[in-house]
């Protein structure tokens, strides 16, 4: 299991927004469907002490560990490998779940991609 804190918008000030080519190319938001994207970003208010965030959340990735993944860490297999079976069992990565959340309005994209920088999708 792996874990981040973002920040949440603030839901006083949050208003619509529109990602920019940076953000949409580094959180692949093409492939979101977009009459379901609820973008949003904080302007800045008394309750959120002029930041547009008030509250943190997670976002997760976790992987399940069944008997064929015990017998390739055992076998000291590379990390590819193992990635790419954690995969195939339903694993969704820290980006993936940060860009679910994203799309979903709770939180930006500048605050996944900061929080997964140094993550390899």
């Amino acid at each position: 299991m792996a874990q981040r804190l973002v920040r949440k918008v603030c839901k006083r000030c949050g208003q619509p927004y529109q990602p920019t080519e940076h953000e949409v190319k580094s959180l692949r938001l093409d492939g979101a469907p977009g009459d379901s994207a609820s973008y949003r970003k904080g302007r800045g208010c008394t309750d959120c002490n002029k930041t547009g965030y008030r509250g943190r959340m997670g976002i997760f990735e976790i992987s399940v560990i069944d008997d064929e993944v015990r017998k390739l860490i055992y076998e000291k297999v590379s990390a590819t490998v193992l990635r790419t079976r954690a995969r195939e069992l339903g694993m969704r990565t820290l980006r993936e779940d940060g860009t679910r959340k994203v799309v979903a309005g709770l939180t930006t994209p500048d605050e996944v991609i900061r929080a997964t920088v140094m993550d390899i999708d």
